[in-house]
This record gives C-alpha cells, structure tokens and sequence, in this order.
C-alpha cells in the first residue's frame, strides 16, 4: 500500500499522495508519461508548473484537487521550493527505490514516520 505524507499548514492538515489513480491524473493534466515528469521533478528542471501539476495530482490523498487549490496550498506553506521535501517523501513512498532525498534526511531520520511533518509546519 502507498501511504500518505502529511503536511499541515497553519491549522489544516493535508494528505499527499502518489496513488496510482494520481499519477494517471497526472499524465493526463501534463500531457506526458508518468516516467517522464517522474524524471522532471527529480531533476527539478521544468519549472513551477510540474510542482504545482503534481501537488494538485497527489493532494486530497491522491484524489487530487483543482490546480488553483494546490496553487494556494504551495503558497501558504511557503513557496515551491518549502514544499520540495513534502513531494520528495510522496515519491519515495509510492518509489522507495529512489532514495529521494528529503528533508528528513538532513536529520538523520529515514523519513519512514507517517504522523504528521518531517519538518516543522507553517504557522
């Protein structure tokens, strides 16, 4: 089963996700294969738009929400690049064999801890 990443900001919690359905909804919103954007959000190199496409994708617990939403989301939480570790750790549940690194790393946790952040939330 792939689990879920937390992530809350302020006083709302929510759930990322890379279920299956997501990344064919991610497919589908992106026009590309889901191995290609894998590729472009490791390498970090496309931009906002494939952040912001696959946060929309992978929140709701994978049932994804409207673009705009995630938009927002990203926002209250700090921007694109606050938001990297959160998408890292929903890649790395859903693909444990990347070994993605993620913000938990530089702890020296494993990033295996379901409950809640890896990093402090957003108040």
């Amino acid at each position: 089963m792939i689990s879920s990443v937390s992530v809350t900001v302020g006083k709302k919690t929510h759930k990322l996700k890379c279920s299956t359905l997501a990344m064919a909804d991610l497919e589908e919103a992106r026009g590309e294969n889901f191995d290609v954007i894998l590729n472009q959000l490791i390498a970090g190199n496309q931009g906002v738009k494939v952040i912001i496409a696959a946060w929309a994708a992978f929140l709701n617990d994978g049932k994804g929400v409207p673009i705009e939403d995630a938009a927002a989301v990203l926002d209250d939480l700090g921007g694109y690049a606050v938001a990297a570790p959160y998408l890292a750790q929903a890649l790395s549940k859903a693909f444990p064999m990347l070994q993605l690194k993620t913000g938990a790393d530089e702890d020296g946790e494993d990033g295996s801890d379901d409950e809640g952040n890896e990093v402090p939330p957003v108040e």
